[in-house]
C-alpha cells in the first residue's frame, strides 16, 4: 500500500429537504468493508455528512452510494451553498428565473445577486416585478383574476411567466403565521408551506435547484396546476417527510394500459374457446377448420 493510499481522506455531503431519518438509512447500508466514520449534523431542513476513511478508493464508494440513496436532495459538497448550487443547476439546464412580487424578491435577491453567473439566470439582474411597463401589462392580465389570495399569487407567478418567457418564476404569499412559497413552470406550480423559523429563503432555493434539474420535490410539497383553488391543505406548514414516488412515464403508463388490454382479449378468447369445445381446447383448431369449411363456397357453387 502506497503513502497516498494510506492518507486519511474527508468529505462533506451537503443535503437539503431530506428527513434525518432517511440520511440514518442510507449511511446504515454502507457495505460492511467501510471502515471510515460517518458524523451527520441537521439544522432546519439542511443536513452535513461528513465522511472520513483511511483511503481514497473507501471513500470515494461510500460517496458514490450515498450521492445515489440520496440524490435529489444532495446539493453539493464541502463548502458548496445552496444559493451557488442553485444558481449551476439554473444555468446548465438553461433555466431563466424571475420573480412575480416583491416578497419573493426580498428571499431571493441577496442570496443571489452577487454570485458568479447569476446576472445570466437571475432574471438578467433586473427586477421585472419593478418595471413600470411590465407592471401595466401585467395588471391588465389580472384583471378578471380572484383577488383573494393565494389564488391571486397563483394567477400572478403564470401571467409572469408567459410574459417573461422565463421557464420558471416565483411567487410569495405572506400568511398570518407561515409563508406560501410558489415556484411555476408553465402548466402549473409547486407549492410549500413554511413557518418563518424553517428559513423561507433556503426552502425557495431548493425548490428552485430541483425544479431546474427536473428532480422530485422534498415530501410535503405540492403540485398545483394552473387555474385550479389552492387547497387548504397547502396553506398549512408543510412537515419533512420522504418525497412521494416519481409518478409514472407516461408512455410506460399508456404501455401498461395497452398490456392490460390484450391480456383481456387473449382471457376472453380462451373463455370463447373453452365454451365452444365444452372444455376440451385441444379440438379447438379442428373445430375452427370445419366451420371455416362450412362457412366458404363448394365447388360449382356460385355466390350470390
Amino acid at each position: 500500500m502506497t503513502k497516498e493510499e494510506k492518507c486519511p481522506a474527508g468529505c462533506v455531503l451537503r443535503l437539503f429537504g431530506v428527513p434525518e431519518q432517511t440520511v440514518q438509512k442510507a449511511v446504515e447500508t454502507l457495505p460492511d468493508t467501510w471502515q471510515g466514520t460517518v458524523h451527520c449534523r441537521t439544522r432546519g431542513a439542511e443536513t452535513l455528512v461528513a465522511l472520513q476513511s483511511s483511503t481514497p478508493q473507501q471513500l470515494h464508494r461510500a460517496v458514490q452510494q450515498l450521492r445515489t440513496s440520496l440524490a435529489p436532495a444532495l446539493y453539493g459538497e464541502g463548502e458548496q451553498t445552496l444559493a451557488a448550487a442553485t444558481v449551476q443547476a439554473l444555468e446548465q439546464h438553461r433555466k431563466l428565473l424571475v420573480c412575480s412580487d416583491a416578497a419573493a424578491g426580498a428571499l431571493l435577491e441577496t442570496r443571489l445577486e452577487n454570485l458568479p453567473g447569476a446576472e445570466k439566470v437571475f432574471d438578467f439582474g433586473a427586477m421585472s416585478y419593478a418595471n413600470a411597463a411590465l407592471t401595466a401589462r401585467l395588471s391588465r392580465k389580472l384583471r378578471k383574476a380572484p383577488q383573494a389570495e393565494p389564488a391571486r399569487t397563483l394567477a400572478r407567478v403564470q401571467a409572469m411567466q408567459r410574459l417573461t418567457g422565463a421557464a420558471l418564476a416565483v411567487g410569495c404569499v405572506e400568511l398570518p403565521q407561515s409563508r406560501l412559497l410558489l415556484v411555476g413552470g408553465k402548466k402549473g406550480c409547486w407549492l410549500r408551506c413554511v413557518s418563518p423559523e424553517e428559513n423561507p429563503g433556503l426552502w425557495l432555493l431548493d425548490l428552485l435547484r430541483r425544479a431546474a434539474c427536473g428532480l422530485p420535490q422534498a415530501g410535503g410539497t405540492n403540485w398545483q396546476p394552473y387555474g385550479r383553488a389552492v387547497p387548504d391543505a397547502a396553506l398549512t406548514p408543510a412537515v419533512l417527510a420522504a418525497a412521494p414516488p416519481t409518478p409514472l412515464n407516461p408512455k410506460h403508463h399508456r404501455l401498461g394500459k395497452a398490456l392490460v388490454v390484450l391480456l383481456l382479449l387473449a382471457l376472453a378468447a380462451l373463455a370463447a374457446g373453452w365454451y365452444y369445445t365444452g372444455g376440451d381446447l385441444a379440438a379447438l383448431p379442428q373445430k375452427l377448420q370445419s366451420l371455416g369449411a362450412e362457412s366458404l363456397p363448394h365447388a360449382g357453387a356460385r355466390l350470390v
